[in-house]
Formats: structure tokens, sequence, C-alpha cells
């Protein structure tokens, strides 16, 4: 049985499990985020587009792209109706949205957006029950591979993982030094 807190006083020992189980999501949610935010954080808003070959995701599209997920997060946890923002990003950064060097956001409001948007999505997070955490998953297309919440969010920590390793590979054809990784030991 894990150790109880004020937080989990009183509560099932499922209940205690499900509460520890949602800080470790909510780091790995917030530390996967701080990875993403150093990877471009020393790259100028110039240079957020800049392609290899057609068709690569650079870090605009990315960090648009991460919004995008943001977006829809917050959406099936506060269980509120998708509106014209979830749209727009959709349009410049869904998956069947070609990167190249059309109008994106700039930066510094897509860096500002994922700074904020995510503070909410791990407060959210942090503060999910068993019962949040095992809701089915809403989205007909996705319940299939992600049942439930839980399954989503641990879903996004990957997610995540995956565009800064697309960002890591920019970097590094481009001569740009490695970054720490925000996980490992400071040395």
């Amino acid at each position: 049985m894990p150790k109880t807190s004020r937080r989990t006083e009183g509560l099932s020992t499922a209940s205690v499990y499900c509460a520890v189980m949602s800080d470790p999501l909510s780091w790995a949610l917030a530390g996967a985020r701080d990875h993403t935010l150093t990877l471009v954080a020393d790259v100028p808003d110039e240079n957020m587009r800049w392609q290899s070959t057609p068709g690569e995701r650079h870090p605009a599209w990315l960090l648009g792209h991460l919004l995008l997920s943001d977006t829809y997060l917050l959406s099936l946890l506060t269980m509120r109706t998708l509106g014209d923002d979830f749209r727009a990003l959709l349009r410049k950064y869904g998956p069947k949205a070609p990167p190249g060097q059309q109008e994106y956001d700039s930066k510094a409001e897509l860096v500002q957006r994922l700074t904020e948007t995510n503070s909410v999505r791990v407060a959210k997070v942090r503060g999910m029950t068993e019962k949040d955490l095992h809701r089915p998953m809403p989205d007909a297309l996705l319940a299939p591979v992600q049942p439930t919440i839980g399954h989503h969010l641990h879903t996004l920590v990957f997610h995540e993982g995956y565009h800064a390793g697309q960002l890591s590979a920019w970097r590094k054809a481009r001569g740009l030094a490695p970054v720490r990784w925000v996980f490992g030991p400071k040395s």
C-alpha cells in the first residue's frame, strides 16, 4: 500500500494508487514539455520553418501540432466542445496539414501558449481521480487504441517524446548543440 498523504487520506486503496499514478503522469507531461521547449529555446524565430527536405516537420509545425494536442486534451478533461481555435489549429498543424512555408504562428506565441496549456493540463491531471482516469475515451476514432482517458494521457507523454526526437534530429542536421535531457542527472 502506498503511503497516504493529506491528499489521499480517507481514499480507498485503489483510489490511493490512482492518486499516486496521477502524480507521475503530471510529472512526465511537465518534464516532456520542458524538454520540448528547451529544444527550441536557442532557435531564432526566422529559422523555425527551415526544412532540409520538402515536407520535413520543422519546429514551427511541431510546436503548433503539440498545441493542437493540448487543446484537444483540455476539451476532453473539461468536457467542453472544441471551438474555432481548435479548428484553426487543425488546419495548420493537424496530421493532414503538411508542414511547409505557409503562415505559422510565431515562436513566441507558440511557446507562450504551450506553456499556458501545459500548466492547465498538468494541474488537471494532478487532480484526477481513479474514476477520471478510467473514464472511457469519448473519441470513437481513438477509443479502440486508447480506451480510457488514462490511456490517452500515457499516449500523450509518448507523443511529446516522439516529436522531441524529431526536434533533436532537426537540431543535429543544422549543427546545433545537443541539449541536456531534462529527465537526466545534472552533471
